[in-house]
């Protein structure tokens, strides 16, 4: 098939750019032909990435994108005969998607991952305009039950009949274990590591976390990776609180080569859909906490694989981080049965319109 796929990749940041990264391997190792349409960045791009132009305006930047990549998405549709476009989030991607469906008339799979659901669709207007594209989609994949059910709310026609839930995966061997004995960041700091990587924005929850360390009773380092609107906040909150060992570390490209470095990988979120770096941490064989969010208990076993506490609870995460520091046995234990978990269940992409061919 010749397949287009739709959405952020990188060097983008985030869940959504590695699933549209890992989609694409898989569909090129399967012999497909795949093409994908994406924003613009200053990376050197692949023949079969094209990136649509956007105005440097906040408020108009979504707008601008839907009219460049619409025109964009038509012109690769004509030239390489493209069989199924498969948009990655729902807005803008999937409404360009089945605009693009009215002219075209191809097949469109969009991919809901989050914040499409959980925080877009409480916008009335944007709800609208949700509605419309799931309807207009020929088929929908939720990467966890909790979206799903969250849709259904919608009440959009025929949703349940062209939905499937499909979890998202990591690469076992790009997420692997460190054997090396060789940590930059450990002979830097030479304290246990905690490490988060995401994007700083209000739904990760990143004041819980630092007041969790700032009331911690262990000495460790904190390490925040990533960037957002959230940064200057938390740097303020950093400096007013005298939180010591607690480092903005700025945007990581290879996560692959920080997660192996950790003692302990926290992801304190408000509102998750399903979380990429939970996989990947557990995929290096990490300790892992994480809040009571999206899908997190699919994947999960609270004290056996990894460590569940409710969002917002400072004083929760910062007890179970200290106890994760102090007892390297339990440490252990989670990492092993973390890293199983990954190789049984979460180590195959899964996409449903391959076998439909």
């Amino acid at each position: 098939m010749n397949i287009c796929i739709v959405g952020q990749y990188p060097p983008q940041l985030g869940g959504i750019s590695t699933y549209t990264s890992n989609v694409k391997n898989q569909l090129e190792r399967l012999g497909h032909n795949v093409y994908v349409l994406t924003y613009p960045s200053n990376a050197t791009r692949e023949d079969n990435v094209f990136e649509a132009s956007t105005v440097n305006v906040p408020v108009l930047r979504g707008l601008s994108f839907i009219i460049s990549s619409y025109r964009l998405l038509m012109r690769i549709v004509e030239k390489y005969d493209i069989d199924l476009i498969h948009a990655n989030y729902i807005l803008p991607p999937a409404l360009v998607a089945v605009l693009t469906k009215r002219k075209k008339g191809i097949r469109i799979v969009t991919s809901v991952h989050g914040s499409d659901i959980n925080i877009l669709a409480n916008n009335i207007l944007l709800k609208g305009i949700i509605k419309y594209t799931l309807k207009k989609s020929d088929d929908i994949y939720f990467v966890s039950k909790e979206l799903y059910n969250k849709a259904l709310k919608l009440n959009i026609e025929g949703l349940e009949e062209k939905s499937s839930i499909t979890p998202n995966t990591v690469d076992i061997e790009k997420f692997n274990e460190d054997t090396s004995g060789k940590s930059p960041l450990k002979q830097e700091y030479k304290k246990p590591l905690v490490i988060f990587i995401g994007n700083l924005v209000k739904q990760k929850g990143l004041e819980y976390l630092l007041e969790a360390k700032a009331i911690s009773k262990t000495d460790y380092v904190l390490l925040i990776y990533g960037d957002g609107a959230e940064h200057d906040n938390l740097k303020d909150i950093i400096e007013k609180n005298n939180i010591k060992d607690t480092y903005l570390m700025g945007k990581t490209y290879n996560p692959e080569k920080i997660i192996p470095q950790a003692d302990v990988m926290v992801l304190p979120s408000v509102s998750e859909g399903a979380s990429i770096v939970a996989l990947e941490s557990m995929a290096c064989k990490k300790a892992f906490i994480s809040t009571d969010t999206g899908n997190i208990k699919d994947v999960i076993t609270n004290n056996e694989n990894g460590i569940i506490v409710a969002p917002r609870d400072s004083k929760a995460l910062s007890h179970e981080i200290d106890r994760l520091i102090i007892d390297e046995k339990l440490r252990e234990k989670l990492a092993d049965n973390a890293r199983k978990t990954i190789i049984d269940k979460y180590s195959k992409i899964n996409i449903p319109y391959l076998e439909r061919e």
